[in-house]
């Protein structure tokens, strides 16, 4: 994980952070590169995870200082 990006099958995804949150965005949000909006990220309610969907399918993510965890619910 190279600060807030990170490779799964060879497409690099970064987490980023909204400038500024209008109605119920939630704070950070999910792109692919070459830039594609993902999802937004919704707190678990624990530290750094977050669960988005992604084509139809239920993802949870969790951060860790140099890694990143992806679990299809």
């Amino acid at each position: 994980m190279q600060e807030n990006s990170f490779f799964i099958e060879g497409e690099r995804f970064v987490i980023k952070e909204r400038k500024s949150r209008k109605g119920k965005k939630t704070q950070f949000f999910l792109i692919k590169l070459p830039f594609q909006y993902v999802s937004s990220l919704f707190p678990t309610g624990e530290e750094e995870s977050y669960t988005f969907d992604y084509e139809q399918k239920l993802y949870r993510l969790e951060r860790k200082e140099h890694s990143v965890t992806l679990k299809f619910l």
